[in-house]
C-alpha cells in the first residue's frame, strides 16, 4: 500500500514544479509625446504602465484606450490623451 502511495505522489510533485504560465516580459522603454515634452514609458506590457514625465512632479500612469490613443494620468494634474506608444 505504501508503495502505491509513493508512486501516486511522484507525478503530482513533478507537475507542481512546472511553470503555471508564460512570464510577462517588460518591453524596452518607449517614448510618448506629452504637453511637458517627451515622456518615457516603462514597465510590463499591460493596459496600465508607468510613465516618467519631464519636469517637476510625480510620475504618471499611461492607460491604453485600445483605439490608438492612451491617457496619461498624473496625481494632482490634468489628464492628457496622447498617441499610443509603439
Amino acid at each position: 500500500m505504501v508503495r502505491f502511495l509513493l508512486l501516486a505522489l511522484v507525478p503530482s510533485i513533478a507537475l507542481a514544479q512546472t511553470p503555471s504560465g508564460p512570464e510577462r516580459i517588460a518591453p524596452p522603454p518607449s517614448g510618448v509625446a506629452t504637453s511637458n515634452g517627451p515622456g518615457m514609458v516603462t514597465g510590463p506590457a499591460a493596459p496600465m504602465r508607468p510613465v516618467m514625465i519631464p519636469g517637476p512632479g510625480p510620475a504618471g500612469t499611461l492607460i491604453d484606450n485600445g483605439n490608438g490613443t492612451s491617457t496619461i494620468m498624473v496625481p494632482g494634474g490634468p489628464s492628457q490623451v496622447v498617441p499610443a506608444p509603439r
